[in-house]
């Protein structure tokens, strides 16, 4: 599984009781500098597994970084996020809410500390 250029990154979730590592392709953008990655499912297995563990790796296409994810709960700025989304992928996006879109969720993606552990 590789990452698609600018558009599609790898996500690497850990089990919530397991620990095993799960990978899956996730949107991504940019917000103020910031990485935000979300769901228009908030039920999905990847979007339960950060939420409990607070963390994953992602790959942009340059390498995975260790993140620690807080999940953003205010609704203003879930709309920024989903909104950001709608920018970055104008098509896709708009087609995949009228089939799949149920509770949609975002968390703010930072770079881990170096010495917290995997």
């Amino acid at each position: 599984m590789k990452p698609q250029g600018d558009s599609v990154a790898i996500l690497t979730h850990f089990g919530r009781t397991s620990g095993k590592a799960y990978r899956v392709k996730i949107w991504w953008v940019e917000i103020d500098g910031e990485l935000w990655i979300g769901s228009l499912d908030a039920t999905r297995g990847w979007v339960r597994n950060v939420r409990a563990t607070g963390r994953a790796e992602i790959d942009r296409g340059r390498g995975a970084e260790r993140v620690t994810c807080e999940p953003v709960t205010n609704p203003a700025e879930i709309a920024r996020f989903r909104a950001a989304v709608k920018r970055k992928y104008p098509i896709t996006s708009r087609l995949l809410a009228l089939f799949f879109e149920r509770e949609s969720c975002a968390f703010r993606a930072r770079a881990a500390d170096s010495g917290s552990p995997g």
